[in-house]
């Protein structure tokens, strides 16, 4: 090899040199940008109503929760609420992703290649070998293009704007499901200190039918009904023990962990008085509902997206730049461009026009879908507030039933017990009895969840018990 071409390949790998370390580096840039980018754009995603409890997530054996604990567990664990932080987080994303445009498009290339072409020219053998490097780095940039970037930016930040409200309607599912199951746990646990009550009920009467019996007073059929009576409360009971099993099962669920130990409940299935007018409610509904805010963000990005497709004929205007470096043993050569394009869209098949009948038949949908939902949130206040109503008279009427019921079953017992009475006059008078304290606990439960409803379907949750008690 000549001197010439000695020196041409030491230039040669010089520049290949350098052009590797100009691509490793750029490369490393882009990363970082993005990986910054990324860092800036997604924040955590939490509901306007989170609650700042330190290590609500996990609970202790034997622990006492109250429904603020409660709710706290289930907005930190329940799937649904995490899901909908995620469709946030997402959102976010394609915030970005729409302003993309905005920014210049660059992108670098290279190749290297190791040649050995051989052959014979002019009678002469050429059996070298050389390096052939080519590396190039080209730009673009949106100038203008009548504000389809804009809109496409526009759409997305309301989607995130919907994304949100959708989080905030989940965690007001998560937790009116996780109250709903509270409160079932706490009838159920009343209803079994009733059942466990009739069956001390049922074994002292029958242990003064056996009485009665053996002293020749009372015949077998006494003892007999009393066996019976006894053995049905001891089914109810047994059947009330499993229902709790369930409800706890239930309540794990709503709250997320599935596996919970075991834990005890603050009793406050004592009805609060609900004070809010129904006449205030609604508009608070209106106002407050985070579904009806989602649903009516959905319906701006719909008419946004009316605009966009409205701009689909409209021209764009853009600048682009390259840079370009290519040689080999013999020859290398390096140059640049620059320049502006603008591209005008003249016929698509009628494309644009179906894209905005779409658009529009899509606002139209989620207009109706508000509709809808604004029909929906009315019913659901107005029912919400007639159960509270038959509830609450409900629990002034079984409290007095508990009265008399106790009253009758006591007048019955002394009858037995001066052997006038008969053993179904007693057991008529406990089933009453029973079935009084059972009707009491579910007027009492039925209070706190239509309560509960009304806080739900007008988009406001109490998470503490109650500030006044009516037994």
């Amino acid at each position: 090899m000549n001197p010439t071409q000695n020196n041409k390949g030491i230039t040669m790998k010089k520049r290949l040199y350098l052009a590797s370390i100009m691509l490793t580096a750029g490369i490393a840039g882009l990363l970082l940008t993005q990986r910054t980018l990324r860092a800036e754009t997604i924040a955590p995603a939490t509901t306007e109503n989170e609650a700042k409890v330190a290590n609500t997530a996990a609970i202790n054996a034997g622990e006492l929760l109250t429904i603020a604990k409660v709710v706290a567990i289930t907005r930190q664990n329940q799937p649904a609420i995490l899901a909908a932080r995620g469709n946030v987080n997402a959102s976010q994303s394609r915030v970005g992703q729409a302003k993309a445009p905005y920014y210049p498009q660059v992108n670098g290339g290279g190749s290297y290649d190791r040649l050995s072409p051989g052959g014979t020219m002019y009678g002469i053998t050429d059996n070298s070998t050389y390096n052939r490097l080519a590396v190039g780095l080209d730009a673009s940039q949106m100038i203008y293009d009548f504000g389809k970037t804009t809109t496409k930016v526009e759409i997305q930040k309301t989607s995130l704007d919907s994304a949100r409200a959708d989080l905030n309607a989940a965690d007001d599912s998560a937790v009116f499901n996780a109250k709903l199951a509270y409160y079932n746990i706490l009838k159920i646990a009343r209803n079994i200190e009733v059942a466990t009550e009739t069956v001390k009920q049922f074994e002292q009467h029958l242990t003064q039918a056996k009485g009665f019996f053996e002293a020749g007073t009372k015949p077998k059929y006494d003892v007999t009904k009393a066996e019976v009576d006894l053995s049905h409360a001891k089914l109810v009971q047994i059947q009330v023990d499993n229902s709790l099993r369930l409800a706890r099962v239930v309540l794990n669920n709503a709250m997320g962990l599935p596996n919970a130990p075991d834990y005890k409940l603050e009793d406050t299935l004592t009805s609060a008085k609900f004070t809010l007018p129904y006449e205030q409610a609604l508009p608070m509904a209106l106002d407050h509902r985070p579904d009806l805010k989602a649903m009516v963000l959905k319906k701006q990005a719909a008419l946004q997206s009316i605009d966009l497709a409205r701009k689909g004929d409209a021209p764009y205007l853009s600048g682009n730049a390259s840079t370009a470096y290519t040689g080999d043993v013999d020859t290398n050569g390096q140059g640049w461009s620059a320049g502006v394009s603008v591209t005008v869209p003249i016929f698509n098949g009628h494309l644009t026009r179906h894209q905005i009948d779409e658009a529009q038949a899509n606002a139209d949908i989620m207009a109706a879908n508000v509709t809808t939902l604004e029909q929906s949130i009315h019913k659901d206040v107005e029912q919400s507030y007639l159960n509270l109503q038959e509830a609450e008279e409900r629990i002034a009427t079984t409290k007095l039933a508990i009265q008399q019921a106790q009253e009758n079953s006591t007048i019955a017992s002394g009858r037995y017990s001066a052997g006038v009475g008969s053993p179904v006059e007693v057991t008529d008078a406990d089933i009453l009895l029973v079935q009084a304290k059972a009707d009491h606990n579910q007027a009492l439960y039925d209070y706190r969840i239509a309560q509960t409803s009304i806080e739900q379907a007008i988009g406001v949750a109490a998470d503490n018990g109650p500030a006044t008690k009516t037994e």
